[in-house]
């Protein structure tokens, strides 16, 4: 792609519409991040501006994406969207008049060795297609997207996608809890930003804490066994809106883990920068 105009990435989840801008030439393009993992690959594609939003209010969406472009990318460059939420992918395509490419799992420069390779989230691919930018050479990866969902999976030594897990994010699992029961109340992703204790004095920190400590040790856990059936130790990365209140707690025992925030929407710009 000739990104002579710069590239904006799309990336619709389960509950939030992110946009990343990425400047004209490769300037959005940054250094290898300081790091004890070996880095042995082209440098990962950032972007300098980004907006993250809730499609839960589309007028209130509208309104700050709106403000948003026009402050950043004006004057309309190529977009890439990447959509696991097929009803606020329509409505952005719609706002675009069509204009932009909705990536597939088809266009993405990446094995997938899974029953069903249409099947798997967008979001969970374009991971492993940036952290295959960033990994050692011949070493398998672990990438953790720690979001509405939480995703867990496995990039093989030769770059593959081989699958994973998936379970409920925090945040949902707080709704879960909270409309399952009588009386237990909602929490909000604001109510994780702190480390709890372990031992809740109130309800509220009660339901913080098992679902603080529970994600942390169901990820331990996952990444423990999927490393243990890898010939090489994994090394370990984390992104999604979750990922930088854990981080401390989810390195493991062998390999540290590298938060890298906006994985989606770099590899939404890797995917990009390979297509004619």
């Amino acid at each position: 792609m000739n990104a002579s105009d710069g590239l904006l990435a799309i990336d619709v989840g389960s509950s939030r519409v992110k946009l990343g801008w990425f400047p004209p030439d490769g300037a959005c393009t940054s250094a290898p991040a300081s790091t004890s993992l070996p880095i042995a690959s082209t440098p990962l594609p950032q972007p300098t501006e980004t907006l993250a939003v809730s499609h839960a209010n589309q007028a209130t969406m509208w309104a700050e994406i709106g403000s948003w472009l026009q402050e950043f990318c004006p004057s309309g460059p190529p977009g890439f969207l990447a959509s696991v939420h097929p009803a606020t992918s329509a409505v952005i395509q719609e706002i675009f008049a069509n204009r932009l490419h909705a990536l597939a799992a088809k266009d993405l420069p990446i094995s997938i060795r899974v029953e069903h390779p249409d099947r798997v989230g967008i979001d969970r691919l374009l991971n492993a297609v940036a952290v295959n930018r960033i990994r050692a050479i011949n070493q398998p990866a672990i990438v953790v997207d720690l979001g509405t969902a939480c995703t867990v999976d496995l990039v093989a030594s030769d770059g593959a996608f081989e699958g994973g897990a998936i379970l409920p994010g925090v945040t949902l699992a707080a709704t879960a809890l909270h409309a399952g029961t009588a009386s237990l109340p909602e929490l909000g992703l604001g109510d994780f930003n702190d480390q709890p204790s372990a031992v809740g004095k109130s309800t509220q920190e009660a339901i913080t804490s098992g679902l603080y400590w529970g994600m942390i040790g169901a990820v331990r856990e996952l990444v423990t066994r999927i490393g243990r059936d890898c010939p090489q130790q994994p090394q370990l990365f984390l992104t999604g809106g979750g990922a930088a209140s854990l981080a401390e707690h989810l390195a493991s025992d062998v390999s540290p883990a590298r938060h890298v925030p906006n994985l989606v929407l770099s590899g939404i710009a890797a995917v990009a920068e390979e297509m004619p």
